[in-house]
């Protein structure tokens, strides 16, 4: 090797490395062009045509890993894509692409500290390798040139090639036999052709040959079985030998297309394998094209959107979802520098409800790095949303506390010392005193303010019920006995109904009352110019559930349990829409004089009963509050 013909292109941003490696490769004869980046490496590659490049692995911009892909991959540097490569590292072979390296044709790896004969041998070795390949190119095309020119063409075809007498015995047999069937040709000379094929496809042979006999042409495929027992596959084209008119015999070509059949059969377990995993991840997927139309869709989507496949596939985005939905769905995935999308929305289901989902929307990248579509893979967080309300309500609840304890000691004392006085004022008072209405008055807004207080303490403090089992009736009968005036006075048509056999109820009886009571309330405040209000109560062996405003639920626990069902209806004025997922709320109310904690402290009750309280409304048909009530430890 003459190398003074031979130049090498150094690309490092290291100058010393640069000028050292220089020094090298000068001394050992070598041309050399040195450059300090990647991108100015493949302007120098595509101007110089170096026979060499030694390129550093860490450099900034464009690393060696990018330079190498770009050589090889980009059309742009086809000219010099089969430039050899040594790449110089200090990093670990964890911390490399090695394979993929390789695997692109890089000629070597050097790791970094080297020395000087170390980097002389490999440049050598890797150059002679690089004129080895080139000769060996060379040779083969002028063997292939030979080969077409001069080649048996039946001894060294590829395939199968033999010729049946007018009994199917084989006459002639090229040596192509030997490797499909592991055995000499001459043991097959003047054998019947279907001693060659397995039992189960003979007969299918036997038929093939009698017709090619008879005139037709015919292809097929039969098995044979070598002496290790493996099958080889073949694909026969048999036509029949004509002389002077008359067939004598036929002619076959037999292919082998066992790594076909194992690929096909390959590719088909890998697709099966592919769409079971699509089908069975917890996550809904949905592809789609350039042109928005669906290409995919999973079970998973399926369940959370009620579409089933057929009904989706070949369709735009937006004639399956409104088009504001669609807006936020694919909202930038068009844009090229676009990065991951991770959002959350609501999505309109083909029963037209909203579920609340989290989505991810990424390009879809085919083989040749070219984007095809986009993946929108997305999971229903209904649940979580519901989790959130309630950490809320809870966050809520332990601000109540430290509220609760700051009135009790800024407010309480205060209006203790308020009434104490305001009492003595009035025994000091003349009975027909017309300022004892004053002191009165005083000393009732005072009580006011004091009951508002344990209501508020009631709530962020409640005492732990102390639960028993209890009749369930017994417990509404002293919230009627209570109410029955009232309900009278607004001609309020009260009714209740209970099964037969209506387990007792495990409650606080006192506690339970208070619920109802909020309840009741509530409802005739509801009804001011009268109405109906009906409870009733019966068994149910069910999982509790936390259902939220989407009509989603999610289980609390895992095993069903027997609870009594308690529906509370009335057909007063409704709760609007917008506020049933807030009152629940403490100090939430749409009335003027009321102080927005009975429902959160029935809520409340409720909860610490182990329980479950859900309402329906419309503001034309009145409310239902629907109970879980526990019937056992």
């Amino acid at each position: 090797m003459n190398n003074n013909k031979k130049t090498i292109l150094l690309v490092d941003d290291d100058p010393d490395m640069l000028e050292i490696g220089g020094i090298i490769v000068k001394r050992a004869g070598y041309g050399c062009i040195t450059v300090m980046s990647g991108e100015e490496g493949l302007s120098a590659l595509m101007g110089s045509k170096p026979d060499l490049v030694i390129l550093d692995y860490m450099m900034p911009n464009m690393n060696g890993f990018e330079f190498f892909q770009q050589l090889r991959k980009n059309s742009k540097y086809q000219i010099v894509r089969d430039t050899p490569v040594i790449l110089l590292t200090a990093a670990s072979e964890k911390e490399t692409e090695r394979q993929e390296l390789f695997e692109l044709g890089l000629s070597n790896f050097l790791l970094k500290p080297f020395g000087n004969r170390e980097l002389l041998n490999i440049i050598d070795n890797v150059l002679t390798q690089h004129e080895l390949l080139l000769k060996n190119k060379e040779l083969q095309e002028q063997v292939k040139r030979i080969e077409y020119k001069y080649r048996d063409l039946i001894e060294n075809a590829s395939d199968l090639i033999f010729t049946l007498d007018i009994d199917a015995k084989f006459v002639l047999i090229n040596r192509r036999i030997s490797t499909i069937c592991k055995q000499d040709r001459e043991d097959w000379i003047d054998k019947n052709f279907s001693d060659m094929i397995v039992v189960e496809d003979r007969q299918e042979a036997k038929m093939n040959v009698k017709k090619t006999l008879k005139g037709l042409s015919r292809i097929f495929e039969v098995r044979v079985k070598r002496e290790n027992g493996q099958y080889v596959y073949l694909s026969i084209n048999i036509n029949p030998i004509f002389e002077k008119g008359k067939i004598v015999g036929c002619v076959g070509i037999a292919r082998d297309i066992t790594e076909k059949k194992q690929l096909g059969q390959e590719i088909v377990e890998l697709k099966n394998f592919n769409e079971s995993i699509i089908q069975s991840i917890s996550s809904g997927l949905i592809t789609v094209n350039l042109d928005h139309k669906i290409t995919s869709f999973n079970s998973s989507a399926g369940e959370v959107l009620g579409y089933s496949e057929i009904e989706v596939i070949g369709k735009p985005l937006n004639e399956v979802f409104p088009m504001e939905d669609c807006e936020k769905l694919l909202s930038n995935i068009d844009d090229p520098d676009q990065e991951l999308l991770n959002r959350e929305m609501p999505l309109t289901t083909k029963e037209g409800n909203r579920v609340y989902i989290g989505f991810t929307v990424t390009p879809r990248i085919d083989t040749q790095d070219r984007r095809v579509g986009s993946i929108i893979s997305f999971k229903d967080i209904t649940q979580i949303k519901q989790m959130q309300v309630e950490v809320q309500r809870m966050d809520r609840l332990a601000s109540m506390g430290v509220l609760a304890s700051g009135i009790a000691h800024e407010i309480r004392n205060p209006l203790a010392g308020i009434k104490t006085i305001a009492q003595a004022l009035e025994e000091d008072l003349e009975p027909d005193d017309s300022r004892r209405e004053y002191v009165s008055r005083i000393v009732r807004q005072v009580n006011r303010l004091d009951d508002l207080l344990k209501t508020i303490f009631s709530y962020a403090k409640p005492r732990q019920p102390k639960r028993n089992l209890h009749r369930f009736p017994e417990i509404v009968q002293e919230v009627v006995a209570l109410l029955e005036n009232r309900m009278r006075s607004q001609s309020v048509k009260y009714s209740e109904t209970y099964h037969s056999e209506l387990p007792l109820v495990h409650v606080d009886f006192h506690q339970l009352e208070q619920v109802f009571v909020n309840l009741f309330l509530n409802a005739l405040d509801a009804m001011p110019k009268g109405g109906e209000l009906k409870l009733e109560a019966y068994p149910k062996v069910t999982t509790l559930r936390r259902v939220d405003r989407r009509g989603r639920s999610s289980p609390v626990q895992n095993k069903s349990s027997l609870y009594t069902e308690v529906c509370l209806t009335d057909t007063g004025e409704g709760i609007d829409s917008r506020d049933l997922n807030s009152i629940f709320n403490p100090f939430f109310t749409t009335k003027l004089q009321g102080s927005g904690l009975g429902l959160s402290i029935v809520y409340r009750i409720v909860a610490d009963h182990h329980g479950d309280i859900q309402v329906d409304s419309d503001a034309k048909n009145g409310t239902r509050f629907k109970l879980l009530l526990p019937t056992e430890e």
